[in-house]
């Protein structure tokens, strides 16, 4: 087996293992995305496995890329050319709007080296692909940590360039006030925290509806990301 896809098959393993115990057995799937039928230059598909992608910014910033080697799963690529000064990136709208609960969000993360910082941020419901209202968002920086809504006393962690690494995010948007856990996994990635959603951001965490992957001004550069999923514990 290639190694590109014997590394794959341990990190999807380990996922795995992750969702299972931080979700439980009694979950549904509110978003999950594959881009291995839409070919490498391309967008995107509108309609992914469970709920809908839309992308923003300029005309090839936001692309399906092939893995590291035919065998791996593609990966959406969102980058930021030197003279563009839109931000670029892709909305995931959950499936269906549940409210307040318990929610498990993953995925996977490629940086190259030289590359500028990239945003996940966790949306309120009504949004459309652009609008970057959150209630919470993390930002993957040039030092290599992660950073809780531009609040640098918040960083935590470490993360590797040019090796995929995973990203796991729980959310309490049923308590009083509502939480989240951050969690990095994977070879060269550690580190976790928790976090209580900011006081003003309360109300819109409880209008929890898609996550966004996004690169803003004035960085530069590009990021991947795959294997999206977003979970609600039914328990």
């Amino acid at each position: 087996m290639p190694t590109a896809r014997l590394a794959q098959t341990i990190r999807r393993s380990l996922l795995a293992i992750s969702l299972t115990l931080l979700a439980g057995c009694n979950a549904e799937t509110l978003f999950e995305t594959n881009f291995n039928a839409t070919p490498p230059g391309q967008p995107p598909a509108p309609a992914q496995p469970v709920g809908t992608a839309g992308v923003f910014g300029p005309p090839g910033s936001v692309v399906v890329a092939a893995g590291v080697d035919p065998t791996t799963t593609r990966w959406v690529q969102i980058g930021r050319a030197n003279n563009k000064v839109q931000i670029a990136g892709m909305l995931g709208t959950l499936s269906a709007f549940r409210g307040p609960g318990q929610y498990t969000f993953l995925c996977a993360m490629f940086m190259p080296s030289g590359s500028g910082l990239a945003t996940i941020s966790f949306d309120p419901v009504g949004l459309q692909p652009g609008d970057l209202t959150n209630f919470l968002h993390l930002d993957f920086t040039t030092d290599n940590m992660i950073r809780l809504d531009d609040n640098d006393a918040t960083k935590f962690g470490t993360f590797p360039r040019n090796q995929p690494f995973d990203v796991i995010v729980t959310l309490n948007t049923a308590a009083s006030p509502a939480t989240a856990h951050i969690a990095l996994i994977g070879s060269g990635a550690s580190g976790s925290t928790d976090y209580t959603i900011l006081s003003p951001f309360q109300p819109l965490a409880q209008q929890f509806d898609g996550v966004t992957v996004w690169m803003g001004y004035p960085w530069t550069g590009y990021f991947d990301a795959t294997d999206l999923l977003v979970t609600h514990n039914l328990n």
